[in-house]
Formats: C-alpha cells, sequence, structure tokens
C-alpha cells in the first residue's frame, strides 16, 4: 500500500518490469508485480457484487426466503469471497513488521506515515461514496450533521441508527481502517513478546502465539452475536470489526511463516506443500466453498441454536477458504498454470486495479437499478422489500456498467492523483525517519509490488 523504497510513485511501480512469476517474464528485485493477486482482488469483488445482486434479484437461497435450485446455493455460497481481502491486509501489512521480529533485519515503521498511507488509500474515495449515498438517495432523511459525520468518521456501523442507502456493505471499511490503526501496536507488542528468543524459528513461533489468541477472539465474539440471547441484535453486532479479526490474523501468520522462510536453511512444511502442489489448496479451497452452501444446522440469524452451529460452521470455512486460496499465490516457488490462466489475465488484473470501487458503488447501483432513494421522487427502503422486482441478468447487467464506469472514474479521477500527491508526503517524512515505508513483498520479502501492496480490502478485499 506505498511505493517502492526509493520514493518511487504507484504508477512509476507500476510500470516497471514485472516480477512473472506467473507470466513469463524477468524479476526485478526491488519493484514487482504480482498479477495474480491483482486478479484475486478483482475475482473476489466481482464475486461479491454477484452476491449482492443475486440476493436483490430474488435469485439466492437466503436464509429466511430461499431457492431451491442450484443457482440460487452457489450464489449465496460467494460470501465466502469476502474474507481473503481481510487475509491479504494482514500478510501485506504485517509483513515488515514480521520480518523484522523474524529475521532482525528492515527498518522500523514510524506509525504516524504508516497509517497516513493508509488513510489516503481508503479515505477519499469512501467519503465521495457516502456523499453521493446521501444526497441522492437519502437526502429525505437528513436529520442534521450527524447524519453526514457518522458514515463520514466510519462510526455508522457502531452506532444503533438506520443504515444509509447505498453503502450497507462498507462496514469492511471502519473494518480496514481499525485493524490499520491497531496493527502498529499490535506489532510492537508481538515484538516485545518474540524478539528476545535465541533463534527466528523461536521468535516465529512466539509470534504465532497471539495470532492463535486473535482468531479465537474472532471465533468467541461470532459466537457471541449469534446466540439465541442476542437474536436481536444480532445484524447490529455481528458487524463489529471483532469478528473479522482472525481472517487478520491469518494472513499475518502467513507473513510470520514467509519471513521465517528467508532465513531458514529449509522451507516451513505448509510452504513446501504449497509449492509442490498448489492446486490442492484451491481444491480445499474448492470443498470449503461448497461445503458452505448447504446450510444442515439452521439458518444463521434466526436465534436458535441450530443457527449458531451453523454460523460457527460458516465462520471456519471462510478462514479454510481465504487461507487455502492465498497461501499457493505468496509461496515461494509455486507455480500453477490454472491460476496463471484464471487470474492473471489482463481483464482479471485490471478489475484488481480499480476492485475499491468495485466494491464501493456496486450496492449504490443496485439502488439506482431499484429506483430506490430520493433521486427518484420517494423515501429509500430496505433493498429486501424489493427483492425479486428487477431480474438477475437485467440487474447484473445495469449494476456492472455503473459499477465499472464509477469505479474506473474513481481510480483515475481520484485515487490515483490522491495517492501521488499526498502518500508521497508521508513517504518523505518515512525516508527522513529511516523508515523504508513499504510493506514487504509476499514471496521474496523485498518491497511489496505496488499493486499487491496498494489495494485495501475492499476492499482491502
Amino acid at each position: 500500500m506505498s511505493p517502492g523504497p526509493s520514493g518511487t510513485s504507484h504508477e512509476g511501480a507500476r510500470n516497471v518490469a514485472s516480477r512473472s512469476s506467473r507470466t513469463g517474464g524477468a524479476e526485478v528485485a526491488a519493484q514487482r508485480r504480482v498479477p495474480v493477486l491483482d486478479g484475486l482482488r478483482g475475482l473476489c469483488a466481482v464475486a461479491v457484487l454477484i452476491y449482492h445482486v443475486a440476493y436483490t434479484a430474488g435469485v439466492s437461497n437466503h436464509f429466511a426466503d430461499p431457492r431451491a435450485d442450484f443457482w440460487g446455493y452457489l450464489t449465496e455460497g460467494m460470501g465466502v469471497f469476502l474474507p481473503p481481502f481481510f487475509v491479504l491486509s494482514g500478510l501485506m501489512l504485517y509483513r515488515p513488521f514480521a520480518r523484522r521480529t523474524v529475521t532482525g533485519s528492515g527498518p522500523r515503521t514510524k506509525v504516524v506515515p504508516f497509517i497516513g498511507r493508509r488513510a489516503v488509500r481508503i479515505v477519499p474515495a469512501f467519503w465521495v461514496l457516502v456523499l453521493a449515498s446521501i444526497l441522492l438517495l437519502d437526502y429525505d432523511k437528513i436529520d442534521g450533521v450527524w447524519f453526514f459525520l457518522r458514515p463520514l468518521l466510519m462510526i455508522h456501523f457502531f452506532v444503533r441508527t438506520e443504515w444509509i442507502t447505498g453503502i450497507e456493505p462498507t462496514w469492511t471499511v471502519p473494518t480496514e481502517m481499525l485493524f490499520y490503526v491497531a496493527l502498529p501496536a499490535l506489532a510492537w507488542l508481538m515484538h516485545k513478546f518474540a524478539h528476545r528468543a535465541a533463534t527466528a524459528a523461536q521468535r516465529a513461533r512466539r509470534l504465532f502465539v497471539p495470532l492463535v489468541v486473535l482468531v479465537l477472539i474472532g471465533m468467541a465474539w461470532t459466537a457471541y452475536c449469534f446466540l439465541p440471547s442476542t437474536a436481536a441484535d444480532v445484524w447490529y453486532l455481528s458487524f463489529f470489526p471483532f469478528g473479522y479479526i482472525g481472517y487478520f490474523a491469518g494472513g499475518m501468520a502467513l507473513a510470520v511463516l514467509l519471513s521465517y522462510a528467508e532465513v531458514s536453511p529449509k522451507k516451513p512444511a505448509l510452504l513446501r506443500w504449497a509449492a509442490k502442489w498448489p492446486m490442492g489448496f484451491w481444491l480445499v479451497a474448492l470443498l470449503a466453498y461448497l461445503a458452505n452452501v448447504p446450510h444442515p444446522f439452521g439458518e444463521p440469524g434466526m436465534g436458535n441454536w441450530g443457527a449458531l452451529t451453523q454460523q460457527m460452521v460458516l465462520h471456519a470455512l471462510f478462514f479454510v477458504f481465504s487461507m487455502c486460496v492465498v497461501i499457493p499465490l505468496v509461496t515461494p516457488g509455486a507455480n500453477s498454470k490454472s491460476m496463471n490462466l484464471l487470474l492473471a489475465n489482463k481483464p482479471m488484473v485490471f478489475l484488481g486495479k480499480i476492485s475499491y470501487g468495485i466494491y464501493l458503488w456496486h450496492v449504490f447501483f443496485i439502488h439506482v437499478v431499484l429506483n430506490n432513494g430520493s433521486m427518484f421522487g420517494k423515501p429509500a427502503v430496505n433493498s429486501g422489500l424489493l427483492r425479486g422486482t428487477v431480474g438477475f441478468g437485467t440487474m447484473l447487467t445495469l449494476v456492472l456498467l455503473g459499477t465499472l464506469v464509477t469505479a474506473l472514474a474513481s481510480h483515475y479521477v481520484l485515487e490515483e492523483p490522491l495517492n501521488k500527491k499526498l502518500r508521497g508526503y508521508f513517504d518523505r517524512k518515512s525516508r527522513e525517519n529511516g523508515d523504508g515505508g513499504t510493506p514487504a513483498d509476499p514471496k521474496t520479502g523485498g518491497a511489496a509490488p505496488a499493486s499487491a501492496a496498494d489495494q485495501p480490502v475492499l476492499t482491502s478485499a
């Protein structure tokens, strides 16, 4: 999520020769692009879009309104494509911290430039969406300045109030931002806990301890949210960041493993397996996706013990899916023609480049297609009340068109220009303080690819 170590811009890094572990060109040590990671972001962003379109078009097998056909089950299962964004954020952003602790090398990351770069990357585009949604879809609901300030300050999902139409999926933005803010302190505490160990292996093992705790916290919070006793608040509490910290921790664990692999005479077993059988990991991911489609124990959120059991199964399956999708893409020496074909093609890589905009804007355009909002002369209602009023094919076509055009404009008119101007300031501050400011490449430990490090969860997803 930052330029290269010598301060080159995001655009400049993009024009440097590609790494090509996936595409066959020459490797450049300091600045590389990892096409499959861009492609993964593009795939996940489009899958999330299809997931929401399928729900609104009334074709997905969703909770109390099931569709018995196979397509309905498959589209409802696409919820698994969101957590990989969190895993990638944990991996990319914790990588320089992990490398410094495990290997004892690398600069100390300065907190203010680190958070500043992250904020510049995700906040301006999010603010534009917020203002557009309020002024175009929820204008008649404005009741004071706090109606604007809650989402602009990213506290809208922590307040018991009606959601703003058009920004419903953006609970992930404050989730990501809180992770950005907390990561330097968390990394410092983990460093203090681990750095005095005598060997790199011992330091790596110590780092896994708090990461396991974070995974357990995520599971515990999820269980609490879906208890029968908290059923009335489940769709309020479950969007708090605590339930998703485990996915970030999974990415951080990969950062630790890859850092240890830099100095270990023998690769860790997980990385050896991923290098030898990369498609085996994707097979496990496919099985996790298919297993998350049926809900044999109950429907999460329905307020009974079966629903709680099912949610915990889904939580585990989402974790397995996310990790197994990402691991072979960041493992040194792993290569798969099938993965290249799916993720490293130019259209998918380009979708990954604008994936943040795709994620931000697609639900806004779902409401536009539904003619739902003040710009159509009527108050916006919950999109669930309009399920099935527009067919899947029509809605998907129109939403894709509006979203792609807006995401392109957001990327080239807003995001990239601001990144170049404002992030340059933070990068200069980082260099002045002896901090390279660049997340490490997941495969080599060098500077991260501009594309790989520059995307939020959703994006980023």
